[in-house]
């Protein structure tokens, strides 16, 4: 049975991306429109026959995220629209997979550790615990969205290991890297207690950190596959990155300051915004104000990436006279003179990073 996926296409100066964001490790790349879905259509498939073929649930589309999707790329909407931006839909199933040999990682391109273990290990990362009210809350910091509450300290450590296990075992099952670079207890505590809302003197703010371990068993045989696709997928981003972007190199422990034109608008209560200068770096707030924070937070936390595995960071090269003169040019077209809309910005997101003291992945 085909599923209709929606697909984002990305057009830089001499390369197209494609990817469908409900489907891992889909991120391709081609030289043509027609040849990047041709590309996508075929990977989104091959994900189905090997989710079928081990008895998984396959995914469903979410209608949220393709109205979503269709909503900041819709020129009737009067948001802002990004023309080298659109959105494609794919029916696909596992049936449309080729029946070719399944792919193996090149010899240049090593399995995961995880993927190639026969016996059950342990991962140990560092919870977060805290009560803000009747109940308490953990979370941990290295595992986005990886988190639990209970009404007493034991339960929610029992709630909060089942929820890392799940999570866990999900990325060593479907071939994605672990977090090699884990936070201690102290730093976790100073990232928690970094929140602009939690004030460490208040006893509702208080927190304490400690280690949970847990027990992962040897990953699913589609693992080694899905290690490759997802190894895949990185490569044709970093490729499409460059394509997009210029790149100066950053010696370790060097700062540099900066700014990025960056994007948004308000729908339904909250401020969305994008930075076009780095690809696919978005970010959302309750007010304008948590939305400038959030962008300069996650752009900051791309360009230390950014160093640490290629030594470079790239550049801004859009200004805030470039990007209003071509969303104006965009309005005149749509018939409508009102460029400074109050749910619009268009502005300069000053950022500053220190390069780490590491040496740089090659």
């Amino acid at each position: 049975m085909r599923r209709a996926f929606p697909v984002v296409v990305e057009r830089g100066p001499t390369l197209y991306a494609a990817y469908a964001p409900e489907v891992p490790g889909t991120f391709v790349v081609a030289r043509a429109l027609p040849e990047a879905r041709r590309r996508v259509r075929v990977v989104i498939a091959r994900y189905l026959r090997w989710t079928e073929e081990m008895g998984d649930e396959l995914p469903e589309p979410d209608p949220k995220i393709a109205r979503a999707l269709a909503l900041v790329t819709d020129p009737g909407s009067g948001l802002p629209i990004d023309p080298a931006v659109g959105i494609v839909t794919v029916a696909v199933g596992p049936e449309d997979a080729p029946r070719e040999a399944l792919p193996e990682p090149a010899p240049t391109d090593p399995v995961l550790p995880e993927a190639g273990r026969s016996e059950p290990w342990n991962e140990t990362f560092v919870a977060v615990i805290s009560k803000p009210a009747d109940n308490y809350c953990g979370h941990i910091p290295d595992l986005p969205v990886c988190a639990s509450v209970g009404d007493t300290m034991e339960e929610m450590r029992r709630n909060l290991a089942e929820a890392m296990s799940l999570h866990v075992q999900s990325m060593v099952d479907d071939g994605a890297p672990l977090p090699e670079r884990r936070l201690t207890p102290e730093e976790a505590l100073r990232h928690y207690y970094g929140d602009p809302d939690s004030d460490p003197a208040n006893p509702e703010d208080a927190a304490v950190a400690e280690r949970l371990t847990v027990e992962i068993r040897p990953p699913r045989p589609q693992a080694r596959v899905l290690t490759a696709m997802w190894r895949q997928a990185r490569r044709n981003e970093k490729k499409f990155e460059k394509d997009c972007l210029v790149w100066s190199a950053v010696r370790p422990g060097e700062s540099w300051k900066g700014a990025y034109a960056a994007r948004g608008f308000e729908a339904a209560g909250v401020w969305y915004g994008n930075v076009p200068d780095l690809p696919l770096l978005t970010e959302e707030g309750a007010t304008l104000d948590e939305l400038r924070a959030n962008l300069r937070s996650t752009i900051e936390e791309r360009l230390l990436d950014a160093v640490v595995s290629e030594g470079a960071l790239p550049l801004p090269r859009r200004t805030v006279e470039t990007m209003l003169a071509r969303e104006n040019r965009f309005r005149a077209g749509e018939g409508d003179e009102d460029s400074s809309a109050e749910n619009h910005f268009v502005e300069m997101i000053p950022v500053a990073i220190v390069a780490p003291a590491v040496a740089v992945a090659s």
